[in-house]
């Protein structure tokens, strides 16, 4: 497997009862609450959601209260690349309402939504000194180092560490409500537990209200384990104002491309820009469903002049949709490009075997 990426393109659109669940946080599955179906509106919908420690960044961030949109960005993957211009369209100051419980208080930091994706940082801090917040996958059994490049080094668990510092644990969860998005998160020297979460959103609103659910659980002793009180949960919603800085370049194929060996036509393809990233939608048909099926799992990659796949974007989500029983539309994130191609280079290969299949030239208008 190349990265999650691929693996959320291959399994395309997740059901709602999954994302339900993944999203009213993985407390939840664990604690086995059901909760209403998502509704889909604005949001396109992934199956696999990311939840990702930063293990190392680098230098004076680790101790600082300094984490953005940009610093956790590179710090996710080298490749990343965002234009010089995107800090220029980071929202500092993010109209909220809502945002406390008994034990920690919800806050966005940083916010950008270009008119396709939606990227977020967002504070989680404790209202007393002696709470320790961990992330929605993290475990008192952990190793405390996994909690971000603040405790780079450090020995033992992170009850170990509670214990040392005569801490409460807390279990906490953020998600935008009726939506599945990455997340990565880290816990900076001054006990703020820091998110970072980014999906799809599309929608046509300038300033569109984004509704958060908070959660915050203390971990308790039972049976010699470590276990979350679902009694003692604190819930809260925030409600966020984005502003859309949209995108600013769109270009579009002019002619179809038959992929014979894989029983597919590409009807048109469509990328559109911002200083985030370079979003791309690949139509296509299916004219063969024998040829199609053998693929097992045909996606498409975009490649540069010398051959090579280009870059992944900075936004997560995308996938395969289905139009209707023999249309459909992939969803790719690639690279932020300071000008569209005049010309794509479009590939077929197979997600589960690597198969690679034809390669077509397409120009753009």
């Amino acid at each position: 497997m190349r990265d999650i990426k691929e693996l959320k393109n291959a399994f395309g659109q997740a059901d709602e009862d999954f994302i339900n669940n993944v999203y009213h946080t993985l407390t939840d599955i664990r604690s086995k609450k059901d909760g209403k179906h998502a509704k889909k509106i604005y949001f396109r919908l992934v199956a696999v959601i990311t939840i990702v420690c930063i293990l190392s960044a680098g230098t004076a961030l680790a101790f600082t209260n300094t984490w953005g949109i940009l610093d956790f960005l590179s710090g996710r993957s080298t490749n990343v690349k965002v234009l010089p211009e995107a800090s220029s369209i980071v929202q500092k100051v993010v109209p909220q309402e809502g945002n406390k419980t008994d034990i920690a208080a919800f806050t966005v930091r940083e916010a950008v939504y270009d008119g396709q994706s939606v990227y977020i940082v967002l504070d989680v801090k404790p209202t007393s000194s002696n709470y320790l917040l961990l992330g929605p996958d993290a475990y008192p059994s952990d190793q405390i180092e996994n909690m971000g490049p603040t405790f780079s080094g450090q020995s033992g668990t992170i009850a170990d560490y509670a214990r040392k510092n005569n801490k409460v644990m807390f279990q906490t969860s953020v998600g935008i409500s009726e939506a599945n998005c990455s997340i990565s998160y880290l816990l900076e020297k001054d006990g703020t537990l820091v998110y970072m979460l980014e999906g799809r959103y599309e929608g046509d609103s300038t300033v569109p209200d984004v509704e958060f659910k908070c959660v915050a659980i203390p971990f308790v002793m039972e049976n010699g384990k470590y276990t979350v009180d679902t009694d003692s949960r604190n819930d809260t919603t925030l409600s966020v104002t984005l502003k859309n800085t949209g995108t600013k370049e769109l270009v579009t194929s002019k002619e179809p491309a038959v992929y014979g060996k894989c029983g597919v036509r590409v009807d048109k393809i469509t990328l559109k820009s911002s200083a985030m990233s370079t979003y791309a939608e690949v139509e296509f048909t299916v004219l063969d469903e024998k040829k199609y099926a053998e693929t097992d799992g045909m996606l498409f990659e975009f490649l540069d002049r010398y051959g090579e796949g280009i870059p992944s974007g900075a936004a997560s989500g995308g996938g395969i949709e289905a139009i209707d029983g023999t249309h459909y539309i992939e969803k790719i994130s690639l690279q932020a490009m300071e000008k569209l191609p005049r010309e794509v280079i479009l590939r077929g290969y197979s997600f589960l075997d690597k198969n690679q299949y034809e390669t077509h030239t397409f120009e753009m208008k």
